[in-house]
């Protein structure tokens, strides 16, 4: 899932903070997305992200926006936890790349990978293994939320 803007060439770093409501702003406010968009996502996808939860859950109440609205924010999360290690990743076969060659000059990419994996500092295992644990968090709460939503239909009214 595409989240980041696809140009940050007029960013400037510590001047692009967005601004922020109180919490308990948000069951009556409805969205309050731009807490959870950093400088460099783009709000337009998040925007329609939510938009499609709204679509399927096709929430009837306030309580209910909000529940949506919390789906659609962990599945957004989740996106960037995922591309934190696929970045990372990414990054360290890349840094590997020559070196591989040399010393294996038909690795396939099954080895490639485990060479980024074996390199990586012990910063950037930490950092990957603390993105997959959000990101374990970041799918039970959507979970947890989804389950909640549709406990909510099923009482009667």
């Amino acid at each position: 899932m595409e989240i980041f803007k696809q140009t940050t060439d007029d960013f400037v770093p510590s001047r692009h903070f967005l601004k922020t409501t109180g919490a308990e702003n948000d069951l009556i406010l409805g969205d309050d997305s731009a807490s959870l968009i950093t400088c460099i996502e783009d709000q337009s996808l998040f925007s329609g992200l939510r938009d499609d939860v709204h679509q399927h859950f096709t929430p009837a109440n306030r309580f209910e926006q909000h529940m949506a609205d919390s789906i659609a924010e962990e599945l957004w999360r989740k996106a960037r936890y995922s591309l934190l290690e696929t970045t990372a990743l990414s990054a360290a076969i890349e840094r590997d790349w020559e070196a591989v060659k040399k010393e294996c000059p038909n690795a396939d990419p099954a080895y490639r990978t485990y060479v980024a994996f074996r390199d990586m500092s012990p910063r950037d295992t930490a950092c990957v293994r603390a993105g997959q644990d959000f990101e374990s968090r970041a799918w039970r709460r959507s979970r947890a939320d989804i389950a909640a939503l549709q406990a909510l239909r099923s009482k009667p009214r």
